[in-house]
């Protein structure tokens, strides 16, 4: 392989990695790690807050945690973790 074409191969692979082929995580700038995941439908930004208070009152009023979850938009593992640090709280007080 001559030093031409293992330079034409070199400026092939970064034109490549600028369309969006195989480029790790590690050299991605924020902003283009912000861009794929958008185009992968992910939501970006700041992670939900949760009313932890909201959680444990639905709870108190009877509702599942399937409801819990359904209503507020978050996760039933999330649900169950508030309640049991909830009910954990009530145990020590």
């Amino acid at each position: 392989m001559s030093a031409e074409s293992s330079d034409d191969l070199t400026a092939k692979r970064r034109e490549w990695s600028r369309m969006g082929g195989k480029m790790s995580l590690r050299t991605m700038t924020s902003w283009e790690r912000k861009v794929r995941a958008h185009k992968a439908g992910l939501a970006g930004g700041a992670p939900r807050r949760i009313d932890h208070e909201r959680v444990l009152a639905l709870r108190e009023q009877g509702k599942k945690y399937r409801e819990i979850a359904a209503e507020l938009g978050i996760s039933m593992p999330s649900v169950a973790r508030i309640v049991a640090k909830g009910q954990k709280r009530t145990k020590r007080n």
